[in-house]
């Protein structure tokens, strides 16, 4: 399971826009945010969605042996 997923969320407006994260709770109230790095949140800062199934498919037998190491691992 993603640990950011399993925190709360929350939204800023402002300078700091974006979505953020609760890392750490104090018992003052006081909060530790840090920035949302999900996919979701990545997608939705870029304004990208996830690759169709079939282009994926498509994408991979055009480009996937090409993007191999140059020295053959992986």
């Amino acid at each position: 399971m993603n640990t950011v997923a399993a925190r709360p969320h929350v939204t800023l407006s402002g300078d700091r826009a974006g979505e953020y994260v609760v890392e750490e709770e104090h018992p003052d109230g006081r909060l530790v945010l840090v920035r949302d790095t999900s996919i979701a949140a990545i997608r939705g800062r870029l304004g990208t969605s996830a690759m169709p199934p079939a282009e994926f498919k498509r994408f991979m037998a055009e480009h996937g042996p090409h993007m191999q190491p140059p020295d053959g691992e992986g």
